[in-house]
């Protein structure tokens, strides 16, 4: 069973389905959660952030360890806002959609890094973000854009802290449609997967069994990237 006893978890975007499913999951393992939003069930702190200002994502870190003690697990969870095609986004879509997705998964992995880094040692950050970030996907040209650089900032992320031997993993969980999550255009064959089971996966990624992981991504995707 993962124990999570001891430690300090902060989940972002507490309030979507995957994010209730892991503020769930990692007090079940033992550990305080802090929640970005309203309060969720389970949760011991909720804190307000304007996701795409850094120095909200600061004061929310900084709560999260004066008053629960340190941060050790960031679970970042990113849903998709819209899905449309070339001839159906603007420039300015394109840019929502970058602003929406990307840059509060951007702001909340390095600012909660570099928190991580005054409370330590080591933490694990948890992306979780649509598997279309990886192969891209018929009709959703904007959201597998803004989902591939979070992708590819998460991996970069984990070079990082490996060389600078922080202690500190970075990883992603990659996920096709995900029940009461907003639908991308998933081909019909692909399995939607309840919340649980991608929670499953974050919740391994942060625990010490996958302390020597770093720049990977699991996908738990219904079989959308096998085809």
């Amino acid at each position: 069973m993962s124990d999570l006893s001891n430690k300090v978890a902060f989940v972002a975007n507490a309030d979507s389905a995957i994010g209730r499913a892991c503020v769930s999951s990692l007090a079940s393992a033992g550990a305080k959660v802090c929640v970005a939003g309203a309060a969720a069930q389970g949760a011991d702190l909720a804190v307000d952030v304007n996701s795409g200002d850094s120095d909200a994502w600061d004061s929310a870190f900084n709560i999260c360890i004066e008053t629960l003690g340190s941060l050790d697990v960031l679970v970042i969870p990113t849903s998709a806002t819209s899905a449309t095609s070339i001839e159906e986004t603007s420039f300015q879509d394109f840019v929502s959609s970058h602003r929406s997705m990307a840059v509060p998964a951007f702001l909340a992995q390095n600012r909660g890094i570099l928190a991580m880094r005054t409370s330590g040692p080591g933490g694990a950050v948890v992306h979780v973000i649509p598997a279309a970030a990886r192969s891209g996907l018929d009709g959703a040209v904007a959201a597998c854009a803004a989902s591939a650089g979070i992708l590819f900032s998460s991996k970069s992320a984990a070079l990082e802290c490996a060389k600078a031997k922080d202690g500190i993993v970075v990883n992603a969980v990659l996920v096709g449609p995900v029940a009461g999550e907003p639908p991308l255009p998933y081909p019909e064959h692909v399995t939607a997967v309840p919340p649980q089971a991608v929670a499953d996966a974050v919740l391994f990624y942060a625990t010490d069994g996958a302390v020597y992981m770093s720049g990977m991504d699991l996908p738990v995707d219904g079989g959308f990237l096998a085809g």
